[in-house]
């Protein structure tokens, strides 16, 4: 079990295993961005990260001499094991909390409101994770009023997009899919374009439903959008995607269209975050 599965599904019921976490915990990728900025603000601070997994952030923290890090954690078996690396590098500034995040109090915080908060519940446009609806939550009930956000900001980005879907000339399988490496690439017709941008020092919407137009750089046929979610930790650091953290989405489209350079297609998408690709609506069509 890996991530290339579990991205597909992340709310399944049971734990992720063991596995799974290896490949987030080795992927340097995606933790040296964290590890920079997690150390650049943590000294001193009381700390709070939502679903630690194996408590590597939390423990990053701690080392980087925060006061008090909160590491929650849900699923009950990673949790032991969060605890038991908690343990092995004899940290006493870190408390671990076995409950949903966004069932956590300030009560739970012992009052505490965190400085710093380490939310690194991230999916591609936070299709199926959890990070608006948890950053939300906190900002809300525990968040001080000068607190640091690890993300602080999120840009979902859109290229239209020419993508195989037809195999040996007899299959045809139009779906999503994650561009983990292996998987090639598709023909981009157009410029990154930024259809929203999530800022977690505020209030983020959970659903959308919205058009943007794109204007074609490249002549060919148009059958997918190629989403990217380039975020900033804190300023100046910066993660794109990783082999195992948010890697750019193909998303179909129902109809090919055939374009030209300089044609202007309008793409309408609606979704929820924190659900499934399965459910995420994306049109498009050419209107110049």
């Amino acid at each position: 079990m890996t991530s290339r599965i579990e991205y597909n599904n992340p709310v399944a019921i049971g734990a992720l295993g063991l596995p799974y976490h290896y490949e987030m915990v080795s992927d340097a990728v995606r933790v040296a961005p964290f590890k920079k900025a997690i150390q650049a603000v943590s000294k001193g601070k009381v700390v709070i990260e939502s679903g630690c997994g194996t408590g590597i952030m939390s423990i990053l923290a701690a080392k980087a001499g925060a006061k008090m890090v909160y590491a929650i954690e849900i699923d009950p078996k990673i949790a032991d094991f969060a605890q038991n690396n908690f343990e092995r590098n004899g940290l006493k500034n870190v408390k671990l909390l076995r409950k949903s995040t966004l069932d956590v109090t300030l009560d739970d915080l012992g009052g505490q409101r965190p400085q710093v908060i380490i939310a690194e519940n991230l999916s591609t446009w936070q299709a199926t994770e959890p990070e608006v609806q948890v950053m939300n939550h906190m900002n809300k009930t525990l968040a001080d009023q000068k607190c640091v956000r690890l993300p602080m900001t999120v840009q979902n980005t859109l290229e239209l997009a020419g993508t195989k879907f037809m195999f040996e000339n007899i299959v045809e399988l139009r779906t999503h899919f994650f561009e983990f490496s292996g998987i090639k690439k598709p023909k981009i017709l157009s410029k990154p374009i930024v259809f929203s941008t999530f800022d977690f020092n505020g209030q983020v919407a959970t659903s959308y439903d919205k058009s943007i137009e794109v204007k074609v750089s490249a002549p060919g046929i148009i059958n997918s959008l190629r989403l990217t979610s380039p975020l900033e930790l804190i300023k100046g650091v910066k993660f794109k995607s990783s082999d195992s953290l948010m890697p750019p989405v193909i998303v179909p489209l129902k109809e090919d269209l055939k374009v030209k350079k300089g044609n202007v297609v309008r793409v309408q998408i609606r979704y929820n975050t924190n659900t499934d690709w399965e459910r995420f609506q994306a049109s498009a069509r050419i209107v110049k």
